[in-house]
């Protein structure tokens, strides 16, 4: 008993990382992080107090906002230099935009997101809305997020629509069905196309990068204004970042010497650990 309940605070800590992570710099609330998590508010704030004294958050204490803390950058220096996949995408990212002219960005899947690792800015002179690095994203939410999730097994596709439908609820274009139904279009096309209709008119394209068991772990988006992008340069463009995709999975899989696995599985167990804490009210 003691061993499960070790583990259940265990995967609520991670939980609540996440939750921190996706506001970025900006940081967040106590009750924010409350809202997303579906804890009690005096358990995300004893959880969130010792991630604080173990330096794995950050606490403004003028805005009242938690934020990643240095430890955990810190920690990651211990993988980085070995496995640092954004390093070997930067070659694939210059190339795609000097070809291109377009700004060009690399994400990785982080739980429920897709975080952006790296990005080239393109030198054509009228630019699409762009990221920011370390934006993260819902998945399913642009072209360099759906690009992710599409080519995901259909039970954890399903797993994550279903999240980011109930996450963005307020929001008529992320329901369930139109989710699927942008999955269902980037599978028959081979890569996920997203058109935005803010000023200026822009549209992204987004190939997955997968692993040697053909699951995607990360993800190329190209983004120019919409003039740029008919389907005749849509379809070249992402034949061109295909190519690169695969020279980024291959130097991936050399350097881990194989790998993969089902990370996805112990991210949406430990949602839903939260979520049953909830229900139960611990």
């Amino acid at each position: 008993m003691r061993n499960t309940e070790g583990a259940q605070s265990i995967r609520r800590a991670a939980a609540l990382l996440r939750v921190v992570a996706m506001a970025g710099d900006r940081g967040t609330s106590l009750s924010s992080v409350t809202q997303v998590s579906g804890l009690h508010k005096a358990t995300v704030h004893r959880i969130l107090r010792v991630l604080f004294e173990e330096g794995l958050l950050e606490f403004d204490e003028q805005s009242k906002q938690y934020r990643i803390g240095a430890e955990i950058y810190a920690l990651s220096r211990a993988t980085s230099e070995k496995f640092d996949i954004g390093a070997l995408a930067q070659s694939s990212l210059d190339k795609l935009c000097h070809e291109s002219g377009d700004t060009v960005y690399f994400a990785v899947r982080s739980g429920y997101d897709a975080l952006c690792l790296g990005m080239a800015e393109g030198s054509h002179p009228e630019k699409a809305l762009r990221l920011n690095l370390r934006d993260r994203w819902p998945l399913g939410v642009g072209a360099f997020s759906m690009a992710l999730l599409a080519f995901l097994p259909d039970p954890e596709m399903h797993d994550i629509v279903r999240h980011t439908a109930a996450r963005l609820g307020h929001q008529d274009q992320y329901t369930e069905e139109r989710l699927l139904k942008q999955v269902a279009d980037a599978r028959l096309l081979g890569y996920a196309v997203t058109q935005i209709l803010a000023y200026p008119p822009s549209c992204a394209i987004g190939v997955p990068v997968r692993d040697h068991h053909d699951r995607p772990i990360a993800s190329l988006c190209i983004t120019a204004v919409a003039t740029r992008m008919d389907e005749t340069r849509r379809r070249q463009l992402a034949r061109k970042m295909m190519e690169e995709a695969r020279a980024i999975s291959d130097a991936w899989s050399s350097l881990r010497g194989g790998g993969g696995g089902d990370n996805w599985q112990r991210v949406a167990h430990a949602v839903r650990t939260v979520q049953t804490a909830s229900a139960n009210g611990e």
